[in-house]
């Protein structure tokens, strides 16, 4: 038994917003039961330049050049491995340099365990680890794809979504004894979710019509223009919700979108909500980038979903996963969109399906059960000198 309540480091990283996600669904589950935690954003510990292009060079190149995005990226995962190549070292000692304040950070809070839900992490703590007393690491991967950059010598364990990123990470060597699949943590609401009647009565909508839930915070405007100007000609007594997150750009845009001729459909646009686990509770279908939370939170309320404009690499994984699976339909050409929906809506035979391999993939508790593996597994070793992971 502990003497004293564990304590957990979670470094996340503000890359999109996918990573920050996970780690705050983590940081409530932990704090939950008992552990003392703090979670931090690693590139909050690099040099502003580099933190600006950080963020922004991915997003730039899967927008501008997909094409090469791909190609670099299935030329690192020809051959995943943990060893630490000569690569692995270079470009762990450059991040590390970039990065020189977290390792401090991490010896004044003196955790028990430290969780990533980005690959940057155990590579910026590598040459702390081997200064000092071993440190138990997790990562926690938030897609439905672990590309060769999550793949870390020093990693105690990996939690992954499906039983499939189990298999892949195997075949690259990985001990069995190490990855767990848990799916990927969410906001511990979504395992509560009210009745969609009670959910629409909350948010104010018509019981009598369909609900479609746009997500558009990850999209280009122009796609959300030409997303919503379909909609304005639907022939289906439909409302279309629009939530556009941070952007106020996208919001913008929506809100004019919105405010063109009137047809059946109805909108209601907004900007960033605190209640996405009853948007979606309420909603029949929703349209979305194939984002690893995104999708995840989708599929623990049971809703169909339509993928648009998936980024290659991970989205691209994601989305193969959903309609592997019969969770999704994909939206290629955006011009078939009203197509879709419309075939879609008037099938109830097929949403159905749709809503029960949604709700076969879904892993509503994951944070909690990554949580109770990592104070079961990892933490009273962390406490006991003898014993390590």
């Amino acid at each position: 038994m502990l003497r004293r309540s564990p304590r957990v480091l979670i470094i996340s990283a503000s890359i999109g917003g996918g990573h920050v996600a996970c780690g705050n669904a983590l940081a409530t589950a932990f704090t939950d039961v008992g552990a003392e935690v703090s979670h931090v954003d690693l590139l909050e510990y690099t040099a502003l330049p580099f933190r600006r292009l950080y963020r922004q060079a991915y997003f730039d190149l899967v927008r501008n050049a997909p094409d090469l995005v791909e190609w670099l990226g299935r030329r690192m995962d020809r051959k995943p491995s943990e060893t630490y190549t000569v690569q692995k070292r270079l470009r762990s000692r450059v991040n590390r340099l970039l990065t020189y304040a977290l390792p401090a950070t991490i010896d004044r809070f003196k955790p028990d365990v430290l969780v990533h839900t980005h690959f940057l992490g155990p590579e910026i703590v590598a040459g702390r680890m081997r200064r000092r007393a071993p440190l138990p690491q997790v990562e926690v991967i938030t897609d439905f794809f672990a590309h060769s950059l999550w793949l870390q010598p020093r990693v105690a364990r990996y939690f992954v979504a499906t039983e499939e990123v189990r298999v892949h990470l195997l075949s690259a060597g990985v001990d069995e004894n190490r990855v767990r699949v848990t799916g990927i943590p969410i906001d511990g609401r979504f395992a509560q979710l009210p009745q969609r009647a009670t959910a629409r009565q909350l948010l104010g909508l018509d019981q009598d019509r369909d609900v479609l839930l746009l997500m558009a915070g990850g999209l280009d405007a122009p796609d959300l223009v030409a997303l919503m100007k379909q909609l304005r000609t639907l022939t289906w007594p439909l409302t279309a919700v629009v939530i556009c997150g941070r952007s106020t750009e996208l919001q913008r845009v929506a809100t004019a979108a919105a405010a063109e001729a009137p047809g059946p459909v109805q909108f209601k646009v907004h900007g960033l909500v605190d209640d996405i686990p009853v948007q979606m509770a309420a909603a029949d279908v929703m349209v979305s980038k194939p984002g690893g939370m995104t999708t995840s939170e989708a599929l623990a309320a049971e809703l169909p979903l339509l993928l648009v404009s998936p980024y290659p690499l991970q989205e691209e994984a994601n989305a193969n996963v959903l309609l592997e699976n019969g969770a999704a339909l994909r939206i290629d050409p955006l011009s078939t969109f009203n197509h879709k929906l419309r075939r879609l809506l008037d099938d109830e035979e097929h949403l159905a399906r749709m809503r029960s391999a949604a709700s076969t993939l879904a892993r509503p508790t994951a944070a909690a059960d990554v949580v109770q593996q990592v104070l079961d597994e990892l933490v009273p070793r962390a406490n006991d000198p003898a014993r390590t992971p």
